[in-house]
């Protein structure tokens, strides 16, 4: 696996929060859920996921009733998977790849 989709969320992601001010991504969803309101129950599509960090937060929530992980890299959206199978209680109707 390349290393930049390895990387991401195990490190660069997390460095948003100490060096660029970003609250992390729990509050940066609790803060998206603010703007969602008017799509809440239905479909959200995340595009550019990466490695699928705020997808899998969508998907957890249970506040959708479905959830797309897109991205261009091939590597990030195996990433994305990969995160998805080591995590425990992960809702299995979004687990279509």
């Amino acid at each position: 696996m390349p290393l930049v989709s390895f990387l991401y969320e195990r490190g660069w992601r997390q460095t948003f929060s100490v060096w660029g001010g970003f609250p992390g991504p729990e509050k940066e969803f609790e803060l998206m859920k603010g703007f969602l309101k008017p799509v809440l129950g239905g479909n959200i599509i995340d595009a550019s996921c990466g490695s699928g960090l705020f997808s899998r937060l969508f998907a957890k929530s249970g506040l959708f009733s479905l959830v797309v992980a897109l991205d261009y890299s091939e590597n990030m959206l195996r990433q994305c998977y990969e995160f998805v199978q080591q995590e425990d209680n992960f809702p299995k109707e979004y687990t279509n790849f």
